[in-house]
């Protein structure tokens, strides 16, 4: 664990003594009682997005007509998430920001604040100040901010969508302004060492976080495996990790190893209720619509693969893991595959 990058994290539990004393309660039952503790979540709270980014998968989760969890049945849902240990929700998509203003205040406010953390993702087109005050007031810690680079014409390039680098450095801004804590958001692919180390050194100076989402094949990128990063990306994304300012989701874990959380510490909820480890790696294990979370986590953590101990994400770093329990998904019309009918998953409960 990069010690000097852990006490830097200490800025997310300013003025929150519950969420430390929860973070300390799931480090405990991890590494002194070896539970299986849950520490974050991710929840999309809808598929609705304006923007045409080249490497999205989300989309292949959205079901027109559909509906999306309601804001009584997501305070339900974070109920259940609170007893097996979460302290942590990202609110997510699509664009979040496409929700009614007044249901995401809301739904942060069911969240708990005093003792949960609480971010969210944003393409920034939809950011205005009023909206970040609201969001602040009701609850609102951590305003990450999807960037792929500095230099205006890459990015809007890769957003499919012109003047998106201006927005994002607004709604940095307005961010910084408001005293939220501030997390860029970037994919760390093959060759785009160039673009990342500007983002890195735009993050010290700010004095702001720099988080790096490794590539996969998966979504518009499905079969460009050309996109993911080989040994060489590596080894540079690893010494970018070393950096105090700069996390990914394999950085902290209750266990206090750095590695793959994916189905049990962290998971991701769809805007629908299905429980998957990470959005790229689309196999359902549960609806939390139809059964208990806590059902549906253990159901998790008692697949091989999953416990399986990985240094780095799963979906990009291991070949036999896409294989076998990615690639399936990928192959399906309308993801994501429940792992009762993965062709590869054995023994499920």
């Amino acid at each position: 664990m990069n010690w000097k990058s852990a006490m830097k994290h200490l800025v997310f539990f300013r003025e929150k003594p519950l969420v430390f004393l929860a973070t300390a309660k799931g480090f405990f039952r991890s590494i002194i009682l070896r539970q299986n503790v849950l520490r974050t979540v991710d929840l999309a709270v809808t598929y609705n997005c304006h923007y045409k980014c080249e490497y999205c998968s989300a989309f292949l989760l959205k079901r027109e007509g559909k509906p999306v969890l309601t804001v009584e049945q997501i305070k339900k849902i974070w109920e259940q998430a609170s007893v097996l240990g979460a302290m942590h929700v990202n609110l997510t998509g699509g664009e979040p920001l496409t929700r009614d203003i007044d249901e995401l205040c809301q739904i942060i406010k069911n969240f708990h604040p005093e003792r949960t953390l609480v971010s969210m993702v944003t393409n920034s087109t939809l950011v205005t100040k009023e909206k970040l005050e609201k969001l602040k007031k009701a609850g609102l810690d951590t305003l990450q901010l999807s960037i792929e680079s500095l230099d205006p014409e890459i990015n809007d390039r890769i957003r499919g969508v012109k003047g998106v680098t201006q927005k994002t450095m607004e709604a940095f801004r307005f961010a910084k302004e408001l005293g939220l804590n501030v997390c860029l958001s970037a994919v760390a692919c093959h060759d785009n060492q160039k673009e990342l180390e500007g983002l890195s050194k735009f993050a010290k100076k700010e004095n702001v976080f720099l988080l790096l989402n490794t590539a996969s094949s998966v979504g518009k990128w499905q079969g460009k495996s050309e996109t993911k990063m080989v040994e060489k990306d590596a080894e540079l994304f690893e010494e970018f990790m070393k950096q105090s300012h700069v996390r990914s989701d394999t950085s902290f874990n209750f266990s206090g190893r750095s590695g793959c959380p994916g189905g049990k510490e962290r998971i991701h909820i769809t805007a629908y209720g299905d429980v998957i480890t990470c959005p790229l790696v689309q196999v359902s294990y549960g609806n939390v619509l139809e059964e208990p979370l806590q059902a549906i986590h253990k159901r998790m953590n008692s697949m091989p693969f999953i416990k399986k101990y990985s240094r780095l994400c799963k979906h990009s770093f291991d070949s036999e893991y896409y294989q076998q329990i990615c690639k399936p998904a990928e192959e399906i019309k309308n993801p994501p595959l429940s792992a009762f009918s993965h062709p590869n998953i054995k023994d499920i409960d």
